[in-house]
């Protein structure tokens, strides 16, 4: 079976990208590992450290609209709208028969068994960022921030090779040419807001329930980690197959995310020693080296949003352009 592990990524991120790829092939042997970078190369001998993984610039996927994509979209929206062409892209030249997507801000710390089990019946996995009730409080984040950034965390996914994955693909590109914005107001959640509808439209969807699997500070409040003989557990029964870690700033090491404030690292030890070893782990990646890079696509400047955007496309035909409201 051939399997491949994919993830994409601006250059400033290669020290994390290097991190994640690392824990997932140190539990996860068989699996060739393809690097998206939405950059161009800059240091060839920087590069090699990443061997013998593969790394694709996003220019030589040739990717149809990519030159409006990149004036149009954010750094961090750009990244996003290219991992479904990514995705496609490695299906049609590799071929695998399972491609697993992470996103580069994962450590890895179990195989992946049950993915590859659970792919055996179902097309597409997703993960869900929550399977029960937030506490009722004004705490962050709650579950209308699920109504506005989208259902299932799409810094996961795990794909077989078949029709209906190809279908799902296409649809998903479709939207992603021009509706890949980070706009709450909009009802725009980027590429991920789009996956809430993947379970209703296509066929053989697994929203795939382990407890172990996307672990992050959405999910807190349902899952505590603990050590069962020698392996980080969550609520005692299930090892953690992955952690990610959303938000976390270096300079900031005793605030889990900046976008929550539900939980306090002071009273999670088992996990901030977990962030603390992430945290070197990453810097000796390279992280003071990438993250000094500017990316080489992406708006230069901040769009219009909101109404803005919606009265210029309505009188874009009369040629008529509001700058400002």
């Amino acid at each position: 079976m051939k399997k491949i592990l994919y993830t994409i990524c601006s250059a400033n991120h290669l020290a994390y990208c290097k991190t994640m790829i690392d824990s997932f092939v140190k539990f996860n042997k068989g699996y060739n590992v393809i690097i998206v970078l939405v950059d161009r190369l800059f240091d060839q001998y920087l590069v090699d450290q990443f061997l013998p993984h593969t790394i694709i610039q996003i220019s030589e996927m040739n990717i149809e609209g990519f030159e409006d994509m990149s004036k149009n979209y954010s750094v961090l929206e750009l990244v996003c709208a290219m991992k479904v062409f990514a995705g496609k892209n490695i299906l049609s030249e590799y071929n695998p028969d399972l491609l697993i997507y992470l996103d580069t801000d994962i450590i890895v710390m179990h195989d992946f068994q049950v993915v590859e089990e659970a792919l055996q019946e179902k097309d597409i996995l997703i993960t869900p960022h929550a399977t029960t009730t937030f506490p009722d409080n004004d705490f962050l984040p709650r579950e209308r921030d699920f109504n506005r950034s989208g259902i299932y965390n799409a810094g996961f996914l795990a794909l077989k090779n078949t029709k209906n994955t190809l279908h799902f693909l296409d649809w998903w590109a479709s939207h992603m040419q021009t509706e890949c914005y980070l706009d709450f107001a909009e009802g725009m959640g980027a590429d991920q807001v789009w996956m809430n509808l993947i379970p209703i439209l296509f066929e053989k969807v697994s929203v795939f329930l382990h407890p172990g699997a996307n672990v992050a500070y959405w999910n807190l409040h349902e899952r505590e980690l603990s050590i069962v003989e020698n392996k980080v557990y969550v609520n005692e029964s299930w090892p953690l197959l992955f952690l990610h870690i959303s938000g976390y700033d270096f300079s900031k090491p005793l605030n889990l995310s900046r976008h929550q404030n539900r939980f306090n690292l002071i009273d999670m030890p088992l996990l901030k020693s977990l962030l603390d070893q992430y945290r070197e782990l990453v810097v000796k990646n390279g992280y003071e080296t990438f993250s000094k890079y500017k990316c080489a696509y992406g708006r230069k400047k901040k769009k219009k949003i909101g109404l803005m955007r919606t009265l210029n496309k309505w009188l874009k035909p009369f040629k008529i352009s509001i700058t400002k409201i």
